[in-house]
């Protein structure tokens, strides 16, 4: 179903198959001289047929679009092989659409493999077939334009400031009019769910705490209302993204909770440890693709206790991180 959620910006549900996220909410900024599709959807059969239907309820087609990838994932950039063969302007960040591409040509799943293998997540014999975003990604590799931080991005009425909303992605991208208030936040803020905050590698420093003072800046802005890729619409900014913070210093105190003191633990023992919003008994029985995300979101906090002197990293002979406890509060954001 098509609504107008704010002036001229319309937005209907892809669905996302055998994804918990269940949809992403396409958005469709319509003006005078361009009309621009925010994010995509995987590429699967069902999330192809309802994007072009959606497209095609709003008179819109394709050739006539520009599209902008708010960041790398399958999810958001499955479907872009469409609007590359229709010849449609194409718009990312550089560091993401690096990653995207990557996805091609198999870089970015080799360092998926060497992280995992860091975790000590060998046992669980998880291989990229498990990984929804290697199932349902880009299809090739494409060309875009590079947007930057900083700069103006123009659809109407909109007088779009380019974001950077590091955090979830290395090179994550929103869109904020001040004149309306309306923020395009993609995956940086969601309700209810939180958005999953990864580790990707020690190149990118501290990337749990780089997404708190990304949330600690949007904080700053006149936002009334964020238009998230899941779920619903916030049109209570500041107060949802005080409950993100909340959430990972919750989160990082649990993870010193469950470690006992001169004990040495893997991600993997820690993942295991600590709770999470699934249906399953125990980690033996979790779904292969939410052990990926679940030792990345632990590793992200790990990294920062590590950053915020609460534990300490070591690496035995086979590779594996290990991890101990040298303090027993977290420091809060």
């Amino acid at each position: 179903m098509i609504q107008e959620v704010a002036k001229n910006i319309y937005s209907f549900g892809v669905t996302l198959p055998n994804s918990p996220l269940k949809l992403i909410n396409a958005y469709v900024v319509k003006g005078e001289n361009r009309t621009v599709l925010f994010d995509t959807g995987f590429n699967n059969p069902q999330s192809e047929a309802e994007l072009l239907a959606g497209l095609q309820e709003l008179g819109i087609e394709i050739k006539n679009l520009e599209v902008v990838l708010t960041h790398l994932h399958a999810d958001h950039t499955g479907l872009i092989h469409l609007f590359k063969h229709a010849g449609c302007k194409i718009y990312m960040s550089q560091i993401d659409g690096e990653h995207a591409n990557g996805m091609i040509t198999g870089k970015y799943w080799h360092k998926l493999d060497d992280l995992l293998a860091l975790f000590g997540l060998q046992e669980d014999q998880i291989d990229n077939n498990d990984n929804p975003g290697f199932i349902n990604q880009p299809s090739e590799a494409f060309d875009f334009i590079e947007l930057v931080p900083g700069e103006k991005f123009v659809i109407g009425d909109y007088d779009f400031d380019v974001l950077n909303l590091i955090g979830h992605t290395p090179g994550h991208i929103g869109f904020f009019d001040e004149k309306s208030g309306v923020l395009i936040s993609a995956d940086t803020v969601l309700d209810p769910i939180t958005p999953n905050i990864t580790f990707w590698g020690f190149e990118y420093i501290d990337m749990l705490g780089s997404y708190v003072n990304t949330l600690k800046e949007l904080m700053r802005l006149p936002i009334k209302v964020i238009l998230p890729t899941h779920r619903k619409i916030i049109y209570n900014p500041n107060e949802r993204m005080a409950e993100l913070i909340m959430h990972h210093n919750e989160r990082l105190q649990e993870i010193l909770d469950v470690m006992e003191d001169d004990k040495t633990y893997t991600v993997r023992d820690i993942s295991a440890a600590i709770s999470w919003r699934i249906k399953a008994d125990s980690w033996e029985v979790f779904p292969k693709q939410q052990k990926i995300f679940a030792a990345g979101e632990t590793m992200a906090h790990l990294d920062h206790l590590i950053h915020t002197h609460c534990v300490t990293m070591t690496k035995d002979e086979q590779g594996i991180l290990h991890f101990t406890k040298i303090a027993p509060q977290i420091k809060p954001f």
